[in-house]
């Protein structure tokens, strides 16, 4: 275990050396979440911070059909060669070729690239390791998607961003096994900066609020293991999407967060389709444990952004340390009370059911005591503020 080290060259000079020539480079950041990763479906509010580890991809034309990828990270590389046929047909089985050739589609789908496009190289070379918590594949995804974009002239624009990672964020939910925080691709292609971002899923909106470390802490992320993809959580998210999903269907609104006494209300509609023999419903204690958290998840999410806002550094704390409601979802509790235990003044999970990580808020006094101690069991990364995605000249 260690202290992790970024690599002295750049990703986009790295992009740039093995790149088999011409096309457009892009970076994006890397991404760490405050609170709130679970309540996007639900309307609610989550924020999420970029961090100074980027990935940069550079992407050009080939004469054939062939969409060639080679992506290389603190402790991975991968290559593959694929077609948009295969993916029509459903014949990729390489995870990571299969989620990047299904970014390409929706791309094309969506009018970004044109529908005359073929193959493509693609390189990747990234500096956020894979299980930190860090949003390692999302980076990657924003990247590709900006220089694959980089002629396009409303680039730069917040309406074009947004539009981008929409794509993005739906390409990796058709495409991909692993579940997806949409808030992730939003931060990476329009945040930055040096604060965090807050989006509310009931209006869309993107808004700023003031970096944590502004109260004396630096930030790390702890896991026990780098290089794989937590997945473990991938069904029960599935699930819990699928049925707060029907439910906005069932009650006619874009979001539970509209409905009025929505608990309540949603537990009578899952009694009444058990009552006449609906197999498919959820227990009802189950669906009210599901509302329940999103609600009360929000409210976090909420009071953390006016913590945030208001310089009061012991709400903050206060908040990221409190347990959230009841949930299906496993979460590394041990590391947690650990780093707490160690001198971190707030601590939690760093994407619960999309990661096994945690993030650690360490006094700057005490930082270098702290990962001294915890780099002996856990592979520690520190994360400081990054700057969006952008095309690189």
């Amino acid at each position: 275990m260690a202290v992790f080290q970024t690599p002295k060259k750049s990703p986009v000079e790295r992009a740039r050396a093995a790149h088999p020539g011409g096309g457009h480079v892009a970076s994006a950041p890397g991404t760490w979440v405050l609170i709130g990763e679970n309540v996007d479906h639900f309307g609610g509010v989550t924020l999420v911070g970029t961090a100074s580890l980027r990935v940069a991809a550079a992407a050009s034309p080939r004469d054939d059909d062939t969409i060639a990828i080679a992506a290389s990270s603190p402790h991975n590389r991968v290559t593959s060669e694929t077609t948009l046929t295969q993916l029509h047909d459903d014949d990729i089985t390489d995870p990571l070729a299969r989620r990047w050739t299904g970014l390409v589609q929706t791309l094309i789908q969506r009018q970004v690239l044109s529908r005359d496009t073929a193959g493509l190289n693609i390189t990747v070379e990234s500096d956020v390791p894979l299980g930190a918590g860090l949003g390692a594949m999302y980076a990657a995804d924003a990247a590709i998607a900006l220089a694959l974009a980089g002629g396009h002239d409303d680039i730069d624009t917040a309406p074009f961003r947004t539009r981008l990672a929409e794509v993005c964020s739906h390409a990796v939910a058709t495409y991909s096994s692993l579940a997806v925080v949409r808030a992730r691709h939003s931060v990476a292609l329009r945040g930055g900066g040096d604060g965090v971002s807050v989006i509310d899923y009931a209006d869309g909106s993107l808004t700023q609020a003031p970096h944590p470390a502004r109260h004396g802490v630096r930030i790390f992320s702890l896991v026990a293991e780098l290089g794989t993809p937590y997945s473990k959580e991938n069904q029960a998210i599935a699930e819990h999407r699928a049925f707060i999903d029907a439910a906005c269907a069932n009650f006619g609104v874009e979001s539970l967060r509209q409905l009025p006494d929505a608990v309540s209300r949603v537990v009578q509609w899952v009694e009444a389709r058990r009552s006449v023999g609906d197999e498919t419903a959820p227990d009802p204690d189950t669906a009210r444990r599901w509302v329940h958290f999103c609600e009360s998840e929000t409210l976090r999410s909420l009071a953390a952004a006016k913590a945030l806002r208001s310089r009061r550094a012991n709400d903050l704390f206060t908040l990221l340390n409190s347990p959230s409601e009841p949930h299906n979802l496993a979460t590394p509790e041990a590391v947690v009370a650990l780093a707490r235990e160690r001198g971190a003044v707030a601590a939690r999970p760093a994407a619960t059911g999309t990661s096994n990580a945690v993030i650690a808020f360490v006094p700057v006094q005490e930082a270098d005591t702290f990962t001294a101690a915890m780099d002996k069991d856990f592979e520690v990364v520190e994360v400081t503020p990054g700057e969006v995605a952008r095309l690189e000249a």
